[in-house]
């Protein structure tokens, strides 16, 4: 950990360690994207950005003063916003918290294709660019569905054995371009050549919110220059390492938000210990 998150010189500045852009929300969601944003935070990125519809970007507002926020006027994340935002980012976390609709899957297709910076494509930005793998070709892009978004994505379901999961990671990371985590009790990860399979989690983490505190830490390694492959290894490691101390405290009441506060000390001791090796 302590070459991931190496001592900060003196002289740092804000937007040194990442200007993290979340894209996403809807007039129903809105707890993802503080999610996303506030794992982002505490796994090292100096700001994270919220642009979601007015409702949603009210919500993570109150909820937290450490993320800002940009509303919309549209029922989904407005492309033209998230362009002129992008120009000053780092990374993008895009889809979670986006309601299903073709308007919907227009736009996010619109943020991805014009994306200029690595992005995390989630929940439902898989939906939209399902159909359209193309998309993605060319782009510092991590994919990160579960195993039903998996079957979205590669019209079959996620198979039962670790072998065929192997085989179907890689070959899911070729089809896109991208590099790909397929979420579940344990977490595989494929970049198109090489597969890692991540045993941290716990089987207390299955309440939703999860998945947006990896696609969180994701981006923030993305923002300090990590490829989608490494920042996948990392943010599978940091959420399952993270939940399971929660979980030893709290058990059936693991919640997300608890995990969640667990990040920093895990890099802090971990930063610490290597240091006195």
């Amino acid at each position: 950990m302590s070459k991931i998150f190496p001592a900060r010189p003196r002289e740092a500045r804000k937007g040194d360690y990442g200007r993290i852009i979340v894209a996403g929300g809807s007039e129903r969601y809105a707890g993802c994207l503080a999610f996303n944003g506030l794992a982002a935070l505490r796994a090292g990125a100096d700001l994270s950005i919220i642009v979601a519809p007015r409702r949603a970007a009210d919500i993570v507002a109150g909820y937290s003063p450490d993320l800002i926020t940009v509303p919309c006027s549209t029922p989904f994340p407005e492309p033209r916003i998230v362009a002129e935002l992008l120009d000053g980012a780092d990374a993008l976390i895009v889809g979670c918290g986006v309601v299903r609709s073709p308007p919907a899957h227009k736009a996010i297709l619109s943020i991805v294709k014009k994306c200029i910076v690595p992005m995390v494509i989630d929940a439902e930005a898989l939906h939209a660019i399902a159909p359209t793998p193309s998309a993605c070709r060319g782009k510092t892009a991590l994919l990160t569905p579960n195993a039903g978004e998996y079957r979205v994505l590669a019209r079959r379901d996620w198979p039962s054995s670790r072998e065929e999961r192997v085989k179907a990671v890689k070959a899911l990371s070729k089809q896109f371009g991208t590099s790909v985590i397929v979420k579940g009790s344990e977490d595989y990860i494929s970049d198109g050549t090489r597969v890692s399979i991540d045993r941290e989690g716990s089987p207390y983490l299955t309440k939703g919110g999860y998945g947006d505190l990896l696609a969180g830490i994701a981006a923030a390694m993305l923002a300090r220059g990590r490829s989608p492959f490494e920042a996948a290894k990392i943010a599978a490691y940091l959420v399952g390492r993270a939940g399971r101390m929660a979980s030893k405290r709290l058990g059936e009441g693991t919640l997300a938000s608890d995990t969640l506060e667990q990040i920093p000390l895990i890099i802090s001791r971990a930063a610490s210990s290597s240091a006195r090796m």
